[in-house]
């Protein structure tokens, strides 16, 4: 009986464990020495095809309120990778700002690899790949 309450207990702290891993994966983006991307918050919305991601400059861990204001804010982009366009969706600098209301509907401006960088190349090349989300 023991035996079988100390694995439960295992197991659960093992699943919690894991979930605020899964939760931000922060990886440095391709050829930029400062800035990363969550690769856990990378997706494509199933509705528009738009990939959504968020980076950051300073450390490469959260969780976000670990993250120091003064490292910079976490900016979120939704990129349309076919028309090598993207959207700002905002900075985040607690954690807690989500998707606003009509987020599709921001100005698309050129040249993803110019305001994302690295992160939005690798999105886009990967996009296929990412994870489809119905997104709000």
């Amino acid at each position: 009986m023991i035996h079988r309450l100390v694995l439960c207990v295992l197991s659960v702290a093992a699943l919690a464990t894991a979930s605020a891993v899964r939760a931000e994966d922060w990886k440095p983006a391709p050829g930029e020495a400062k800035t990363f991307y969550d690769a856990d918050f990378l997706r494509m919305d199933t509705k528009s095809g738009l990939v959504v991601l968020r980076i950051a400059e300073g450390k490469p861990n959260g969780p976000y309120r670990g993250w120091p204001a003064s490292k910079g804010p976490i900016m979120i982009f939704a990129l349309d990778c076919a028309a090598n366009r993207w959207m700002d969706l905002g900075m985040d600098f607690t954690g807690d700002k989500g998707l606003g209301r009509n987020w599709r509907n921001e100005e698309k401006i050129e040249d993803i690899s110019g305001a994302v960088g690295g992160a939005g190349k690798l999105a886009c090349e990967t996009r296929d790949s990412l994870p489809k989300v119905d997104l709000p």
